[in-house]
C-alpha cells in the first residue's frame, strides 16, 4: 500500500460521506480477481490513517493482532481463498464480498505471542529471498 498524491480530484462533501474511515492496522477487501487471487484479496493498512472508497469493506479488529502475521495470513489462497468462495458474489470486473457472510465464517489462528514470532520468520524469509534474487 502506498500514498499517492500526484493526482487529488475534489469531492463535494455529500460523495465524501459514502467513504469509509481507513485507520492503520484495518483491513479492507478489494474483489478484483488476478492468477494469484481467485475471488479477490485483502489488503491491510499499514501506513496510517485516511479514507477509502465505498466499494471496499473495511474490517477493523478488536482484539490485539501481529500486523506482520496477518499480512501474510489474510493473503494466504489456500485459506482465505476457501472463505472467500463461500462469501463472494460474482459482478462483471470483481467480486462483491458479502460481509455478513464472511464474518460468520470461522479461521483458526495462533495466539499472539505465536503470531508474532511467526510473523517475525516469515518477514526474515521474504528479506532473504529478496537479497538471494538480487544477487
Amino acid at each position: 500500500m502506498y500514498f499517492k498524491d500526484s493526482h487529488v480530484n475534489k469531492s463535494t462533501m455529500d460523495y465524501m460521506k459514502t467513504y469509509n474511515v481507513f485507520r492503520q492496522g484495518d483491513i479492507a477487501f478489494e474483489g478484483n480477481k488476478s492468477k494469484n487471487f481467485a475471488y479477490g484479496r485483502f489488503v491491510e493498512n499499514t501506513i496510517g490513517e485516511g479514507i477509502v472508497s465505498h466499494v471496499f469493506d473495511v474490517f477493523r479488529p478488536r482484539i490485539s493482532f501481529d500486523s506482520s502475521y496477518w499480512k501474510y495470513f489474510i493473503n494466504y489462497e489456500p485459506i482465505m481463498g476457501r472463505k472467500l468462495m463461500r462469501s463472494t458474489t460474482k459482478a462483471t470486473m470483481m467480486s462483491n464480498l458479502v460481509a455478513k457472510d464472511f464474518l460468520k465464517q470461522n479461521v483458526v489462528v495462533p495466539k499472539y505471542v505465536e503470531q508474532k514470532k511467526i510473523g517475525e520468520l516469515l518477514i526474515e524469509i521474504e528479506l532473504l529471498l529478496t537479497l538471494h534474487r538480487r544477487t
